[in-house]
């Protein structure tokens, strides 16, 4: 039974539970045991969901090792989620979530409720926030290497050669394919927010 009226229902609440529905959709559509119930338990048990406003978050300069703090954090909450069974063999196991899994779970749950939300005046923090990383947007970086602008383009080919050879697939990214990915991004952006590589990124796509 929800404990919260209407009348008790604040805007915060509704991108909240936005946030983790569109958060848990992103996270849970491959893996066993990845459900959205478990999705909402790892953003409510990390203390992610306790970011509410830009405000709570660093300086751009201490973003990326934010962000690698709520991720490690989810990924500890995720050890406390008891074993379950596999959707196939129907044998119990762990919940395993990758730090490839708990970025995307990151940064969809805060492109939800804080990139997307109007702060002009936190306008620096927010353009910091990483984008969320799967196949869709990466191969469309990929496929669109040579749009990086002139001035920095032979320094991202290097950086993004670089991060594929770490790995290419996601889920099974480890923080040093992680960081090499966010790096190569915010070289490509050549100074621009964050967020604006999903302009490479098709909904109808994903």
């Amino acid at each position: 039974m929800l404990s919260m009226d209407a009348l008790h229902y604040t805007k915060l609440e509704h991108r909240h539970r936005l946030a983790v529905w569109v958060a848990g959709r992103a996270y849970s559509r491959k893996g066993s045991g990845h459900t959205m119930a478990v999705a909402q338990a790892l953003i409510e048990n990390s203390g992610l969901s306790g970011i509410s406003s830009p405000t709570d978050l660093p300086v751009p300069s201490g973003m990326d090792a934010f962000i690698h703090r709520q991720i490690e954090s989810v990924i500890v909450a995720a050890r406390a989620i008891p074993d379950h069974k596999h959707w196939k063999t129907g044998e119990l196991q762990s919940l395993e979530c990758t730090y490839g899994r708990a970025q995307k779970l990151v940064n969809m749950y805060l492109k939800s409720k804080i990139v997307c939300a109007e702060f002009p005046e936190y306008e620096d923090r927010v353009s910091a926030l990483h984008p969320p990383l799967d196949d869709q947007l990466l191969s469309a970086i990929h496929l669109h290497r040579d749009t990086c602008p002139v001035e920095t383009q032979a320094l991202f080919k290097k950086q993004w050669a670089h991060a594929r050879k770490l790995g290419t697939r996601w889920t099974k990214f480890n923080q040093q394919a992680y960081d090499a990915y966010i790096l190569a991004i915010r070289c490509f952006l050549a100074g621009r927010p964050l967020w604006q590589i999903e302009y490479l990124w098709v909904p109808s796509e994903a």
